[in-house]
């Protein structure tokens, strides 16, 4: 029989997928991935404004065109310009001067060694082989 979950284990449930989430939306927020959102919501609307009075591939041309961007695209690169001079110099243009290699490009080549074909530590193969008959019945004692 199945119990339900007590309100102790729906609590802390509930608690980590919060707080799971609230991480997430401050990683995208600290990284600038909102105005790429702002950005991608306003070329659904453009295309869908579009869509409506035209064909579907010139709707999708002028969308992304950009020789007229619509205000919530110009709001979507202003956000994206201020947050670039935000940055230092370095993290602007890519990286500083100094990076950390971790992992090598360099692998060694394989060797490749022929098998052995006997037991190492095996002097005597035939020793392992019996000569002799099983006697029948087994002896007694």
């Amino acid at each position: 029989m199945l119990r339900p979950p007590s309100s102790s284990a729906l609590l802390l449930s509930v608690r980590r997928t919060f707080s799971t989430t609230a991480l997430l939306l401050a990683w995208l927020c600290a990284n600038g991935a909102v105005w790429n959102v702002v950005q991608t919501v306003a070329w659904a609307r453009m295309f869908s404004e579009y869509s409506q009075m035209m064909p579907v591939a010139d709707a999708l041309e002028l969308t992304f065109d950009g020789s007229a961007p619509c205000d919530l695209c110009t709001i979507a690169q202003s956000g994206q310009d201020s947050a670039r001079q935000q940055l230092p110099a370095e993290a602007a243009l890519g990286g500083g001067a100094e990076k950390i290699l971790l992992i090598a490009d360099w692998t060694p080549a394989p060797v490749l060694i022929a098998p052995e074909t006997v037991w190492p530590g095996l002097a005597d193969e035939a020793g392992l082989l019996r000569t002799d008959t099983v006697p029948v019945p087994p002896p007694r004692a």
